[in-house]
């Protein structure tokens, strides 16, 4: 039992810990974002393209190259944020997510993908990597596009295809836009802070059976130690 608490206790209060730094994080971001939200937007620069929350203006086209962001659900419908490059007048190439499009019924069809062949003049925000989700297996390199991928893999995707490594979330009302990608809801605390209380909670339950456990074998010691009187009596 000594083992097990030594090593299952730093590991809960440290994934605990680390839930409310998320949560603190999340809620940077939030203030981040209300504070961009009312700036106008800006040409994409290397400062701005890093700068959270920025708002950038572009001109210029989408290329054919285009990810299909698979596992997303809009008001009940499975389908896939469509992220695809595009090159600006300026000569900057960046992954701007159009949004989500419901996925065919068919699981081995790929959606069609609305072609915007005209130069478009859009406007985006920065969008902060928030974390990846798991991933079990390393994905098989793709010919062709469109892509299905399982995850948005940002530094991958731009890498694949020569782009600024940054998500650029396309507002709504723009040209190109299909559902647009949320922006203020995957920055609640709420998560985090509900997983923290349940890794604290697993701590403090493992403290307290460890602590009454100890006490248990404390008495029995003393029990065994605690000498017995010899009875006596007539004879």
């Amino acid at each position: 039992m000594m083992v097990f608490f030594v090593a299952f206790f730093p590991l809960l209060v440290g994934l605990g810990t680390w839930q409310l730094n998320r949560a603190a994080e999340k809620r940077s971001l939030e203030s981040k974002y209300l504070e961009q939200l009312t700036k106008l937007p800006v040409a994409p620069t290397l400062t701005n393209l890093t700068l959270p929350f920025a708002r950038v203006a572009l001109h210029g086209r989408y290329t054919d190259e285009t990810y299909l962001v698979d596992n997303q659900v809009r008001g009940g419908v499975v389908g896939y944020w469509v992220v695809q490059a595009f090159v600006a007048k300026s000569g900057v190439k960046v992954l701007v997510n159009r949004g989500f499009l419901a996925a065919p019924a068919v699981r081995s069809e790929f959606p069609v993908v609305p072609v915007v062949t005209d130069e478009v003049s859009i406007v985006a925000t920065v969008w902060p990597d928030l974390g990846l989700i798991p991933e079990w297996s390393t994905p098989l390199p793709e010919s062709g596009w469109p892509r299905r991928e399982q995850r948005l893999d940002v530094t991958r995707f731009a890498a694949a295809t020569t782009a600024f490594p940054a998500q650029l979330r396309l507002e709504a009302g723009q040209p190109s836009v299909l559902q647009p990608a949320p922006f203020a809801a995957r920055l609640s605390d709420d998560k985090h802070n509900g997983y923290a209380l349940t890794w604290f909670g697993l701590a403090a339950t493992l403290l307290i059976a460890f602590i009454r456990l100890a006490m248990r074998g404390n008495h029995r010691q003393q029990a065994t130690l605690t000498p017995v009187s010899p009875v006596t009596g007539d004879n």
